[in-house]
């Protein structure tokens, strides 16, 4: 929408199904099928370890702990089925806890599935990728090639649907746009009052089930660090794109080419500034000093 020569408001025209049916279901299994394993694992190995054998009614308490506090992980060592378990059992998966790692995600898989099967059903989204960036290509002059310019955008982002507002351009000159722009968006699940993206979880929840059944068999946790090199790879990839389109930096962008296999020498020609999420602000002298372009 533009609101006279030098503001262009931009809202969202969704064509098609953002979130197919089916995918609330899919999520749904994953996660719940993750928690099983994780359960037979661990029933699995301390009805197999315990001398006495556990109870009926002891059996019938045997789960994987997730712990998010040291307080958590304490009281859970007290139950006969974790007391039944080797010691360094009971040390490697103390090292996988949330409150040993520092890392949210698993807590939030704990709570997402809890919440699903006895409080609020799977709360999915279609949101602006904040790890990719918005290419203005139609705005007439480019904003590059204005004195000087402001992006303000939504705080914080607001999930994709039709006419909601989310990013104002401003600049000095007369602007004025040609055409509709791309958004790069992302699917998003909604807990601990933030809209969180799918596919860093998924990596993160798979590691961790590999590594606690691993760990509950054999010990061997050769495939699950298998699992953290790639998906650590896969981030660090998508952590230098990222750093190529929203700044320009050409060690960024060989550190992409490296890790995604492209031996080429040609680097790529950035023709207009890439604006992630956040207010921006640009002038013509600050372009000229740090141009957007990659030779």
């Amino acid at each position: 929408m533009r609101d006279g020569d030098h503001r262009i408001v931009y809202r969202f025209g969704v064509r098609g199904e953002l979130i197919p049916d089916e995918m609330t279901e899919k999520l749904r299994d994953i996660l719940g099928r993750a928690r099983s394993l994780l359960d037979i694992a661990m029933f699995t190995a301390s009805t197999a370890a315990a001398s006495p054998p556990l109870t009926e009614s002891q059996e019938r308490g045997v789960y994987f702990p997730i712990a998010e506090t040291q307080s958590q992980w304490d009281k859970a060592i007290q139950k006969p089925h974790m007391m039944a378990l080797e010691q360094s059992q009971r040390d490697a998966l103390r090292a996988m806890q949330p409150f040993a790692t520092g890392d949210p995600v698993i807590t939030w898989f704990q709570k997402i599935h809890n919440d699903d099967k006895h409080r609020t059903p799977l709360q999915l989204a279609t949101i602006p990728d904040p790890e990719f960036v918005m290419v203005f290509e139609h705005i007439e002059p480019p904003l590059h090639e204005t004195r000087e310019y402001w992006l303000d955008w939504v705080e914080p982002l607001p999930q994709v649907a039709q006419r909601v507002e989310f990013v104002e351009c401003r600049s000095v000159d007369v602007i004025r746009p040609l055409d509709v722009e791309d958004v790069p968006i992302a699917l998003a699940i909604w807990v601990d009052d933030g809209w969180r993206d799918i596919q860093h979880m998924l990596w993160d929840v798979i590691e961790f089930t590999v590594r606690g059944c691993q760990i509950l068999d054999d010990g061997d946790t050769g495939l699950a660090d298998s699992f953290k090199t790639y998906f650590g790879h896969m981030r660090a990839q998508l952590d230098a794109f990222t750093r190529m389109m929203r700044t320009g930096d050409p060690d960024a962008e060989r550190e992409w080419k490296r890790l995604s296999g492209d031996t080429s020498d040609t680097m790529v020609t950035l023709e207009r500034p890439r604006h992630p999420p956040g207010s921006t602000h640009g002038r013509l002298a600050d372009l000229i000093q740090y141009p957007p372009e990659v030779s």
